[in-house]
């Protein structure tokens, strides 16, 4: 009998509430969430806008604390809990276990795009050829013209900065990889490259969590889906339909 692989991260009860101390307001965006995630497989968050599926997402890369809660990463065999880790160890797992890809592009100014993606294969130690052969690979695969590559992504329009920010999420194999939205700004063709390198990932046994708008482009990548629990009124908790 095949021995079961254990999950790479287990999220277990979270919750989080965003305070608005000039208004005395304070607003649930999580509620007892708790889901597993495995190797090769994308998990797909679901739900409406507001639901709190970016919440989620950012608090699964400790971004967002939460109010409560665990989120186990598994880490050279064992398992590290972002949630009450100390903030070296939750950035060194950000660069070497949890990859990142947002609807933004944040980076150094005046970085030329090919340095951008070949900037966090440097600082895991991968020599500067290897990391230039990669980031050619990944803006060729996403369609990013050649002259860009020595110019800063600043310049850029949104879909060549998105796929700029796109390479560089895959840049390492990372364990992990959050999605947030990533063809959100992109045309059907470059859509589906983005599709190739999420397969790609999976193959190799990377796990995916993800959120995306495009409804072909998730049907294309998910193996399961998480629907996110609607906060009532009364504070109970629903499912989203």
């Amino acid at each position: 009998m095949r021995k079961k692989m254990p999950a790479l991260l287990i999220a277990e009860n979270l919750s989080k509430t965003f305070v608005l101390h000039n208004q005395n307001i304070q607003l649930p965006v999580l509620y007892q969430q708790s889901l597993e995630l495995h190797a090769g497989e994308c998990l797909v968050l679901n739900g409406p806008s507001g639901s709190g599926k970016s919440s989620l997402l950012r608090s699964l890369y400790g971004n967002y604390q939460t109010d409560s809660g665990n989120i186990n990463i598994l880490s050279e065999n064992s398992y590290v809990d972002i949630c009450h880790a100390h903030p070296r160890k939750v950035v060194a797992l950000r660069r070497n276990t949890i990859g990142w890809v947002s609807q933004f592009l944040r980076v150094i100014p005046r970085l030329p795009a090919i340095e951008v993606v070949m900037q966090p294969m440097l600082e895991s130690g991968i020599t500067e050829h290897h990391a230039r052969d990669k980031a050619e690979y990944l803006l060729n695969h996403l369609n990013v013209s050649q002259r860009l590559w020595e110019l800063p992504p600043a310049t850029f329009s949104g879909g060549e900065q998105q796929r700029v920010n796109i390479a560089q999420g895959f840049a390492l194999d990372y364990p992990i990889l959050l999605l947030d939205e990533p063809t959100a700004s992109l045309d059907d063709n470059n859509s589906a490259k983005v599709i190739e390198l999420i397969q790609a990932a999976k193959r190799r046994g990377a796990g995916i969590v993800g959120i995306f708008h495009d409804a072909w482009v998730r049907d294309q990548v998910a193996d399961r889906i998480y629907t996110m629990q609607a906060i009532t009124p009364k504070g109970k908790t629903r499912d989203y339909q």
